[in-house]
């Protein structure tokens, strides 16, 4: 298996928030600097694609790095502009089942050290489509009996 990781497609809105912020900055200062004479009207152009941005805002990209090991994988999270990982190990032993999520995350129960049953979301919303298929096909393999609840 090959790693499956969502870097490029995240990287990508990162970017385009720096871009964003340039942008928001380069307003600020061609209003009150270059051309103090200018109407506030143009300050609407800075904030206006902040709209564009709400949904964004909502579903934050996080990096998902999943990465074969020993009979399962091993799926790191990290969110966007932040320093916390999370990491999860999924094998035969204690993958048990799925648990039904919203179309942004797949939902798995999963034994913690205690044999304590823990629900897990990972949040696949950010993944390309050939990624999340071999997520899916992955989690199969692992455990092709696991109910759907």
């Amino acid at each position: 298996m090959k790693d499956i990781n969502n870097k490029g497609k995240v990287n990508r809105f990162k970017f385009l928030l720096y871009f964003y912020g340039l942008f928001v900055i380069f307003i600020f200062v061609y209003k009150y600097i270059i051309s103090p004479e200018l109407p506030g009207l143009i300050l609407l152009a800075a904030f206006a694609p902040l709209f564009g941005f709400m949904s964004s805002f909502i579903n934050w990209p996080v990096y998902i790095h999943a990465t074969e090991a020993e009979g399962g994988m091993v799926v790191n999270t990290n969110k966007l502009f932040s320093k916390k990982r999370n990491s999860l190990l999924i094998n035969k032993y204690n993958f048990d089942s799925y648990f039904e999520t919203d179309h942004l995350h797949i939902g798995l129960n999963i034994l913690d050290e205690d044999e304590k049953m823990k629900q897990h979301k990972i949040k696949v919303s950010w993944m390309r489509l050939k990624d999340l298929r071999a997520l899916e096909e992955k989690l199969k393999e692992i455990n092709p009996y696991a109910p759907v609840k």
